[in-house]
């Protein structure tokens, strides 16, 4: 059986496809040595790519708590109601546990040991725990994937789990650049570039410090600062899991290559912002409707349509493409936080807040394929920088970045709240009422899934206790405005 499993998954990762069967596969770090580390390596950024992407985590939850979408079929996950609890599962027994059986192989076989394949697994770990600690606040983390030995692991505190990525990713940075290793082999997403794990890395430290920098700015700032000085600087070293066309099990999540998907349509917030300031990404991020050929919204929150999809827009033709980049983090991204951090006083250069802003624009529009010069001056010109209103400059330009990153644009939502430059309002509570009693703008969290409830009961009712509820209206400890 080891044999065979080995071909497998030798095939598997040379066409990178079939990782829709890796689920049987892993999950106990006693059958590690039968899996070697870069197709382990290879199967979590799949698998990770693939939950990040997913039609329900981020398509019912991501997309629509961010605003982007909403459903049309299926309405209620508009109001948070949601009724798919896998995503907490699906990281913790997929590509985490993948990540984590590459330290049980090495364990296993020490004179094999590859310090820099470790230091990527432990980047794309900090990666996912980031995702699950910001989605739920207290999660397992320092006593997580340990199998048979900890069956019921405690639950880290928020803030602790912070620390301790933070911690992580600067120790990964030093090894990435400072110990020679062999290569690292069955890394898709950055075909093996330490110098690029390296960017990613800082990236992340960005990202996590950002968050915090309202709750713990002196943190963030020493973070920050120092993670500028080697990361993303261009759109051309965006990180991204690259799907293809080839075959169906190596096509994006959600797509429209077999058959059309009228699942969701894009908001009226979405289109009528894109429309007031003359955004070349509308046509991008949104298709006309099929009765009257223009751009038409869906007010948030409201019950479905009959028939669903008549005078609404699908989302663009891209966020349906089977070849859509899964995107794990961009420069775009980070030249925002860059803008952020210099408004906020942080020491990122000698650039002005004003000149980062810009460049952050124009990183996003390149990233969706708008480069023509002239285009480009106008949209600045519409999108001005204002140094004094810098909150919600910076916000809506950054939403409208982070389009299809669905839970990553929530949690940004969260913790800027931003309105539209002029001080309206960009986004409104569900036009047909919430679904849940605890919230009626938007969820701070997920409630921890049924099944921790049950299977680790008293730890997870700890965690209950510490965050103060397991609702949905439970802020992070970093949401602090």
């Amino acid at each position: 059986m080891k044999f065979k499993n080995k071909l497998w998954l030798a095939a598997l990762f040379l066409t990178l496809t079939g990782c829709n069967n890796f689920e049987e596969m892993n999950t106990d770090p006693a059958r590690s040595s039968e899996t070697q580390p870069e197709f382990l390596l290879a199967s979590a950024e799949k698998r990770a790519s693939d939950l990040m992407y997913d039609s329900y985590f981020n398509g019912r939850i991501g997309m629509e708590l961010s605003q982007y979408w909403m459903g049309t079929d299926k309405t209620s996950d508009g109001r948070f109601l949601f009724t798919n609890e896998g995503l907490w599962s699906g990281l913790y027994a997929g590509p985490l546990m993948d990540l984590q059986e590459i330290q049980n192989y090495y364990d296993q076989h020490p004179q094999e040991s590859n310090p820099h394949t470790l230091a990527v697994a432990e980047v794309l770990k900090a990666w996912l725990f980031h995702v699950l600690t910001d989605v739920y606040i207290d999660i397992p983390y320092s006593q997580a994937l340990k199998g048979d030995d900890i069956p019921q692991p405690a639950f880290d505190k928020g803030k602790d789990v912070y620390a301790g990525l933070l911690a992580s990713l600067k120790k990964q940075v030093d090894v990435l650049q400072n110990t020679a290793s062999g290569a690292i082999r069955g890394d898709i997403i950055a075909n093996g570039d330490p110098k690029q794990w390296v960017r990613i890395a800082n990236a992340l430290r960005i990202r996590i410090a950002l968050r915090m920098a309202d709750a713990q700015p002196a943190e963030a700032k020493t973070v920050i600062e120092e993670a500028v000085k080697n990361t993303l600087t261009s759109v051309s070293q965006d990180a991204f899991f690259p799907y293809n066309l080839t075959t169906t099990t190596n096509r994006f999540p959600y797509n429209d290559v077999e058959r059309p998907l009228v699942e969701f349509a894009v908001t009226s917030t979405l289109v009528d912002y894109l429309k007031t300031v003359n955004d070349p990404r509308l046509p991008i991020y949104a298709r006309p409707d099929e009765t009257q050929g223009q751009y038409i919204g869906k007010v948030y929150g409201t019950e479905a349509n009959a028939p669903t999809m008549i005078g609404l827009s699908k989302p663009g033709v891209v966020a349906y493409s089977g070849s859509a980049k899964g995107y794990m983090i961009t420069y775009a991204e980070i030249a925002f936080a860059k803008a952020e951090a210099a408004a906020r006083g942080m020491n990122v250069g000698p650039e002005s807040a004003e000149a980062l802003y810009q460049e952050a624009v124009k990183a996003s529009l390149a990233q969706w394929g708008v480069t023509d010069a002239k285009v480009v001056a106008t949209y600045l010109e519409s999108v001005p920088y204002k140094a004094g209103n810098w909150k919600n400059v910076i916000g809506t330009q950054k939403w409208l970045a982070l389009y299809m990153q669905g839970i990553q644009a929530w949690m940004e939502r969260l913790r800027l709240d931003p309105k539209k430059p002029d001080g309206s309002i960009l986004f409104i509570n569900p036009a047909s009422g919430s679904l849940d009693p605890d919230v009626t703008d938007v969820p701070k969290r997920l409630k921890y899934p049924s099944a921790t409830r049950t299977n680790n009961a008293v730890n997870s009712q700890q965690a209950t206790q510490s965050i103060g509820g397991d609702t949905q209206a439970i802020k992070n400890w970093w949401d602090i405005f």
